[in-house]
């Protein structure tokens, strides 16, 4: 965390939000960085896990909701420990969009919520499910990390610190799904005790 903080505090943390941070100047970037913020609010719950469950791969649904949970609420504990402001309530002529300004986020910047759990998916699918569906999940977590300070919301470093932080929880689900005994028969039973999707048959 110091290292972050060390980065806002040298001015380049702002000088790459001042050339990223261009919202209002162009009404297509507006809808697709505004699409990218939206797709990584809790919509990104339903675009990956319901897929997952239909395709009948429980376990991977099991683990990937378990990742988004944890890493909201790390990243909600980080936000409240380091309590960093927002650029848009903290720099002088930030551009914001109408439904997207300070006064509409009600915790701290870093980490950034959306970029930590888009990062967490696109680490998790691409160590599950290797670089086919890593890599596309990867490029939506980069936008959605963009979006946040295209849109004003987020420093830059807000970003990066999301981003490791939703990888390494990934990660750490992933090994303990993988090695741990006592995990795999909680998973197991609470899989089991939902009932399964039948497909209806002509």
């Amino acid at each position: 965390m110091h290292a972050f903080v060390t980065f806002a505090s040298s001015g380049l943390d702002e000088t790459i939000f001042r050339a990223l941070n261009l919202a209002g100047t162009d009404p297509v970037l507006d809808r697709i960085f505004v699409f990218f913020t939206i797709l990584t609010g809790v919509y990104v719950i339903f675009l990956v896990a319901v897929p997952l469950w239909l395709k009948g791969l429980r376990e991977a649904t099991f683990d990937v909701l378990l990742v988004l949970g944890i890493t909201i609420l790390v990243s909600e504990a980080i936000k409240y420990l380091v309590g960093r402001a927002r650029p848009c309530d903290t720099l002088s002529n930030v551009r914001t969009l109408a439904g997207y300004r300070c006064s509409a986020e009600f915790d701290p910047a870093f980490p950034s919520g959306h970029a930590s759990r888009a990062f967490a998916v696109a680490g998790f699918l691409t160590v599950r499910f290797r670089w086919k569906v890593g890599v596309p999940a990867g490029a939506v977590a980069v936008l959605a990390g963009l979006s946040r300070v295209y849109l004003g919301l987020h420093w830059p470093s807000d970003i990066l610190g999301g981003a490791v932080v939703g990888i390494a929880l990934a990660l750490l689900v992933e090994y303990v799904s993988r090695r741990v005994g006592l995990y795999q028969r909680i998973r197991r039973r609470i899989v089991e005790a939902i009932p399964h999707l039948r497909r209806r048959t002509a």
